[in-house]
């Protein structure tokens, strides 16, 4: 007999998430709002609010499994179960969210300074530039600079300079140019710079886009 397909996230403990965490086997996605996680938050999570948050274009990942959390576990078991939806597998949640990590004795980072004097914390994401993969997952492996790569691609040192720097953006020749050299498919780099601009588009105004536009009937 078939064996139905799973429709809710895997709850695992906060102690099973903390030992994943730290041999670095997880990615620890916080789904709070970022007012909650500017107050507390665990070490090494990312920021990805429920308000904002779609499994449509959540990047796929395939070296690590994704544990979500939230605050009691509601949230990170809903956005779980969108992921799911959308096709995700492996999608797990932290059974009783930050409450159960405090209870179990685990550490959060906490906002030290006074609320009304409190910096904006930026929060981490999970999408890089292209210019941050150029320089960490293919220069500094093969002891490649900036200056020979433009060489052998044809472009001004400038624009890997400012590329890999994050003041500049990957377009359709570039994106050509690279994937040529390091033989990577064509719209490679193009599709990291589509999934890094819409993460931080959609943190900064997918609420307000969300609450200005209702989706048409079919």
């Amino acid at each position: 007999m078939a064996q139905t397909p799973a429709t809710d996230p895997v709850a695992v403990s906060p102690e099973t998430v903390s030992r994943w965490l730290e041999d670095g086997d997880i990615v620890l996605i916080d789904v709070r709002e970022t007012k909650e996680y500017d107050l507390e938050h665990i070490a090494g999570a990312l920021l990805l609010p429920l308000s904002s948050f779609e499994a449509e274009v959540f990047p796929v990942l395939t070296d690590k499994t994704v544990v979500l959390h939230c605050a009691i576990g509601k949230r990170s078991a809903a956005a779980g179960r969108m992921l799911i939806k959308a096709g995700h597998q492996g999608v797990m949640h932290m059974e009783g969210g930050l409450t159960a990590w405090k209870a179990a004795g685990l550490a959060v980072e906490e906002a030290i300074v006074e609320p009304e004097t409190a910096p904006n914390v930026a929060p981490l994401f999970l999408c890089p530039t292209p210019g941050a993969v150029l320089r960490e997952e293919y220069l500094a492996p093969a002891g490649l600079t900036a200056e020979t790569l433009a060489a052998e691609i044809g472009v001004a040192v400038s624009t890997l300079t400012r590329l890999t720097a994050g003041e500049r953006a990957v377009d359709s020749e570039l994106s050509l140019r690279l994937a040529r050299y390091f033989s990577t498919a064509a719209d490679f780099w193009l599709q990291l710079q589509i999934e890094h601009d819409i993460e931080r588009t959609r943190h900064a105004l997918g609420e307000t886009i969300r609450a200005a536009i209702r989706p048409r009937a079919a």
